[in-house]
């Protein structure tokens, strides 16, 4: 069974985890897709970053950057909800992911 990566935003939200290449809500939503450190929403929108820890951050000057948009009906699996954890304090220039 592989192990799958937790994710918290930046400012301490819990928010998911990985699964092959998708960022996973717990109750099986697909909230992104990674290209490499890069989210994309399913419409291929940029919405955030992997950014120390592994935290997730959004780079607003990246906000026009696109992917290949992925299918509305890929569902993940449903995994148990993480407590939320201390934030880190915002990197000029970025905002926290949502």
């Amino acid at each position: 069974m592989e192990t799958m990566t937790k994710y918290w935003s930046w400012g301490g939200t819990y928010i998911g985890v990985r699964q092959k290449d998708y960022l996973v809500a717990c109750d099986g939503t697909i909230l992104g897709k990674f290209y490499g450190t890069e989210l994309y929403d399913q419409n291929g929108n940029y919405i955030g970053e992997l950014g120390r820890n592994d935290r997730l951050i959004k780079n607003p000057i990246k906000a026009n950057n696109r992917r290949p948009a992925f299918s509305f009906y890929v569902k993940g699996t449903l995994t148990a909800p993480f407590i939320d954890c201390a934030p880190y304090p915002m990197i000029q220039g970025f905002e926290d992911f949502s």
